[in-house]
C-alpha cells in the first residue's frame, strides 16, 4: 500500500460496457448514471411542490424523464406544458425527442418542425429533425435540414458527415465530395470518411481521385481488408490489373474468412477472359459465404463458358434461391454485410447500386442466358 497522500502504482481503467453484458452483470457506470437521474428527479419534484407553476422546472423534470427512458410520462408532462406555453420552442424540441425515442416518428416530425419554426436559430432543432428525416428515408428533407445546421454552425463535423450520407443516397456525388472534403479538414485521419470520399469520387467517375483517397485510407489503417477491397476496385476500373490483384490478395491475407476479396478477384479474372481462374476465386467466395448471390451468378456464367453445364445449372439454382429470399443473410463463416462500399454486394448488385446482370464482368444477362455468345460485358468492379 502507498503512504497517505502519495500516488500509488494502481492504474484505473474504463472497462468496455460490452464486457459487463457478456458476464451478465450491470455496468457500474450505467447504475451510477441511473442513480444520479433518480436523485435529481426527486430533488426537482420536491422543488415543484413548493413552486408548481415553474415551467422551467417542469421542463427539467420532463428532461430527466427522457434521460431515464420514461418516455410516456415525459410526453404527458410536455403536452401539459405545451398547453400552458404554446410558443416555447424548447417544449417542442423535447417533445419531438421523446416521440422519436418512443417510436412515434410521425408525431416527432410535427413537433420538431414546429420547434424549427419557433426558433430558427437553434442548431439542435435542425440537427434532430435531419436525423429523423434520415430514419424516415426522407433524404431530400434530411439534406435540407443538415444544410441549415451547417449554415448556423460551419464547424459541426457530424452534420457534414450526415449531409454527405444524404447526398450519397440521393446520388448527388459532387455535393457529397464537397461536404466530405470540408469535414475532413477538421478530422483528416477519419478512416470512414476517407473511404466515403473515395467511393464518392468513384461514383462521380473521378477515378484517379478515388485511388488517391483509397490510398489515404490504407495509409491510415494498413490492416483493414475493406480498405484494400476498395483500393482494388479503383485499380480495376483503371485497368491497373496487377495493382488490383495485389490489393484483393492483400485483403484476403488480412481476413482469410472474408469472401468479398475473392468475389472481386474472380470478377477481375472473368473480365480478363480467364474463367477457370475466376471459378477458383468464386468457389472460395461461396465456401466462405454461401449467401453471396453475386458469386453464385458469376459461377453460373463461368461454368457455362468452360462447358460445365451441370455445375452451371447448380450455381444458377443457388442464385435463384438466394434472390427469392428477403433479405439475403450472410453465413457465420463469411461475416459479410451486404452492400459493402467498394465491393460486390450479396444481392447480385454492385455496392454502388448498379445491376450485375447486365454488365458484370464475365457474365451474360438473364435474357441471353441460353444464347451461345462469347461477347464480353463491361466491368464494373466496385
Amino acid at each position: 500500500m502507498a503512504e497517505a497522500g502519495k500516488p500509488t502504482d494502481w492504474i484505473t481503467m474504463k472497462i468496455d460496457p460490452e464486457i459487463f453484458e457478456e458476464l451478465g452483470v450491470r455496468d457500474p457506470e450505467e447504475t451510477k448514471r441511473e442513480m444520479a437521474i433518480t436523485k435529481k428527479t426527486r430533488q426537482v419534484t420536491k422543488e415543484l411542490k413548493a413552486d408548481p407553476d415553474n415551467l422551467e422546472m417542469q421542463l427539467e423534470l420532463a428532461t430527466l424523464m427522457i434521460d431515464g427512458a420514461n418516455y410516456e410520462e415525459a410526453i404527458k408532462q410536455l403536452l401539459a406544458i405545451r398547453n400552458k406555453d404554446p410558443k416555447n420552442s424548447r417544449v417542442y424540441k423535447l417533445l419531438g425527442t421523446a416521440y422519436v425515442l418512443f417510436n412515434h416518428e410521425e408525431e416527432a416530425l410535427i413537433e420538431l418542425n414546429r420547434a424549427c419554426e419557433l426558433d430558427p436559430t437553434d442548431v439542435e432543432n435542425y440537427f434532430n429533425l435531419g436525423g429523423l428525416y434520415l430514419l424516415r428515408d426522407m433524404f431530400p428533407n434530411a439534406a435540407d435540414a443538415f444544410e441549415k445546421v451547417i449554415e448556423l454552425d460551419p464547424t459541426d463535423t457530424t452534420a457534414y458527415a450526415n449531409l454527405a450520407a444524404a447526398y450519397d443516397i440521393l446520388k448527388f456525388y459532387d455535393k457529397e465530395i464537397i461536404a466530405l472534403r470540408k469535414v475532413l479538414m477538421f478530422t483528416p485521419e477519419d478512416k470512414e470518411l476517407r473511404a466515403a470520399l473515395s467511393n464518392a469520387y468513384f461514383h462521380a467517375e473521378r477515378y484517379e481521385d478515388a485511388i488517391d483517397a483509397a490510398l489515404c485510407v490504407v495509409d491510415i489503417d494498413d490492416k483493414d481488408p475493406q480498405a484494400y477491397c476498395n483500393l482494388g476496385s479503383c485499380y480495376s476500373v483503371r485497368n491497373m490489373i496487377d495493382d488490383a490483384i495485389a490489393a484483393f490478395k492483400k485483403a484476403s491475407e488480412l481476413a482469410p474468412d472474408y469472401s468479398l476479396p475473392h468475389t472481386n478477384l474472380g470478377t477481375l479474372y472473368a473480365n480478363m477472359g480467364r474463367p477457370e481462374t475466376a471459378i477458383k476465386s468464386f468457389k472460395t467466395a461461396v465456401t466462405l459465404n454461401s449467401a453471396d448471390a453475386g458469386a453464385w451468378m458469376n459461377l453460373y456464367t463461368c461454368y457455362k463458358d468452360v462447358g460445365l453445364m451441370e455445375d452451371s445449372q447448380a450455381a444458377y439454382q443457388k442464385y435463384e434461391a438466394l434472390m427469392s429470399e428477403t433479405p439475403p443473410v450472410a453465413t457465420e463463416g463469411g461475416n459479410n454485410p451486404s452492400n459493402i462500399p467498394g465491393g460486390v454486394s450479396q444481392t447480385s448488385k454492385y455496392s454502388g447500386g448498379g445491376d450485375m446482370e447486365g454488365n458484370q464482368a464475365g457474365m451474360e444477362s438473364l435474357a441471353d442466358a441460353d444464347a451461345d455468345t462469347d461477347a464480353d460485358a463491361d466491368a464494373d468492379s466496385r
